[in-house]
């Protein structure tokens, strides 16, 4: 079979809980047995109930699902709907009907993989079945797990390699924080001014809102703008941070979307282009033994 060039994104699954008993606090934990629980309710599912879908035009669902010794691995399907164009041969041009019904769409796949562990996520890189569809995918149909087991939320953690943050600590001034968010999801409940643009957002009718942060970080305060961003990135709801400021008197745009883990890898795929489960498997699972352990911080707090 031919290969085929992928990209994986690495991420991080956090479990959400209250922690304390007369003044509780979010809290973090990471538990393999709760994950596992949750994908298997999922895909125990009948294809109806495990099915969600957007705008009436596509759809996911979890399509494979298989418990390993050191990992978790499975694949998602897609596929869009709504469209039935003319088809056009691509050497010599001719058209005909396209036999495609309207309500018919062509399946792909999105392979993923969790490492037992300590919670890592490597997910194939999709432009809409991304990493906050998968989190309000396993938030909604996991429900049941996620409440029995005390649970807040499950978060999707973007693992960003060092040039992001050293990037923005290298700048001689952060001039701006741009932070886009969309009214897709729901927003975090301690994160006033995400829960306030949504629901600017909502009002208008729009789809995205946009908030941008012009103060000043000058040198003395650089250090401000690093925990600044933390506190936003991968907040429900927050799907773009761009940086900008200047450095050595250029002016420099700094994208956290451009700086995440990124594994590119050769895969086996069938005659459709798709990779072929076996040839994914084995390439998330030689990425999860080879990639460090993450620094959980819940453990080490």
């Amino acid at each position: 079979m031919p290969d085929k060039k992928k990209n994986f994104y690495a991420y991080q699954i956090d479990l959400h809980y209250l922690k304390g008993r007369q003044h509780q606090v979010d809290a973090v934990k990471w538990d393999e047995k709760i994950v596992c629980d949750l994908f298997d309710h999922i895909s125990q599912l009948p294809d109806n109930q495990k099915t969600q879908r957007f705008h009436d035009s596509w759809l996911i669902y979890l399509d494979h699902f298989s418990i390993e010794t050191n990992y978790l691995f499975g694949r998602f399907a897609y596929a869009e709907y709504g469209t039935t164009g003319e088809l056009i041969h691509a050497d010599n041009l001719t058209r005909r009907p396209n036999p495609k019904h309207l309500r018919e769409g062509e399946t792909l796949y999105t392979y993923f993989l969790i490492r037992k562990s300590d919670g890592l996520l490597l997910l194939q890189s999709h432009m809409k079945l991304n990493r906050p569809r998968v989190e309000e995918y396993l938030e909604q149909l996991g429900k049941p797990v996620i409440r029995n087991n005390q649970l807040t939320y499950i978060q999707i953690c973007t693992l960003l390699d060092n040039s992001f943050f050293d990037n923005i600590q290298a700048l001689n001034s952060v001039n701006k924080v741009s932070i886009e968010v969309t009214t897709a999801q729901a927003a975090a409940d301690e994160n006033a001014a995400v829960q306030m643009l949504q629901s600017e957002a909502d009002r208008m009718d729009a789809t995205t809102v946009k908030l941008d942060f012009s103060a000043k970080f000058r040198r003395s305060g650089l250090a401000g703008a690093v925990p600044f961003i933390r506190r936003y990135k991968d907040k429900p709801g927050v799907t773009k941070i761009v940086v900008k400021g200047k450095l050595a008197g250029a002016e420099k745009v700094i994208r956290m979307d451009e700086s995440q883990e990124k594994y590119t890898r050769s895969v086996e795929v069938d005659g459709t282009g798709q990779p072929t489960l076996r040839s994914a498997e084995a390439v998330l699972s030689q990425i999860a033994q080879t990639r460090a352990p993450l620094r959980r911080e819940d453990e080490d707090a």
